[in-house]
């Protein structure tokens, strides 16, 4: 049976080079993405006859939901989703400075973006046998990794928290989930130069990140509710 993934923010990035992992791997992947052309581009450049582009805003309910129309007209389950799309609004900006809009810009994307992604497509992962989720998250989230330094001390309000959010969302979707299914993890492929840093130097390659992830995704490993670096499980 043919296998299916949908991986948001896929056109760039550590995204791009999911999508490009799982192809190989022979899934039929939909790369997700907010812009048309910039998205289109992406799939013509990756030359994979089972990759398919399909616009999706995670801000847009309407989006979200024409999304899972379209997916819905070529298969009836999702083995896969993946969500990788983020912002990081508020590099360089401290948190007594940070502008409420650009708090709620983090969290509209990151956390209730995710949020409706998954609640969108959920249907269609109940229906894959060892159906997954994966929520793409960072190590910065983690409160207790931050507050000893064992992370990046990059103290940035709007994306880090935005972040610890959305693994709590993955602590809450695992416990409704249980050992009945489908799965559901947050991954953070750690320091990676990529756009959303401003391609600071000294990360991993965005391939070398993105493996991070497809592993977990591959796993045959339950993981349900947890969340997950290089080494492992991590603590909250």
């Amino acid at each position: 049976m043919t296998k299916y993934a949908l991986v948001t923010g896929a056109n760039k990035g550590i995204g791009l080079e999911v999508v490009r992992q799982l192809a190989e791997k022979d899934y039929h992947v939909f790369l997700g993405a907010r812009n048309e052309e910039l998205g289109m581009e992406a799939v013509q450049n990756l030359g994979f006859s089972n990759v398919k582009f399909i616009q999706v805003d995670v801000t847009n309910s309407q989006s979200i939901q024409d999304s899972l129309n379209k997916i819905s007209k070529v298969t009836d389950h999702l083995d896969l989703l993946i969500n990788n799309a983020g912002i990081a609004p508020d590099f360089h900006i401290l948190t007594s400075e940070i502008k409420l809009e650009t708090l709620r810009q983090a969290f509209e994307v990151n956390f209730f973006g995710t949020f409706q992604m998954i609640q969108t497509f959920l249907p269609l992962v109940k229906k894959s046998e060892g159906g997954k989720i994966i929520n793409v998250t960072t190590d910065m989230a983690s409160q207790t990794l931050f507050d000893r330094g064992e992370t990046a001390t990059i103290n940035i309000l709007g994306y880090n928290s935005s972040k610890t959010a959305n693994n709590s969302l993955t602590l809450t979707f695992g416990k409704e989930f249980g050992s009945d299914g489908p799965e559901i993890l947050g991954v953070t492929p750690g320091f990676t130069t990529t756009d959303l840093n401003g391609n600071t130097p000294g990360g991993k390659t965005t391939a070398e990140g993105a493996t991070i992830i497809t592993n977990y995704a591959l796993s045959n490993i339950n993981y349900n509710g947890k969340i997950l670096n290089a080494k492992g499980i991590m603590p909250w």
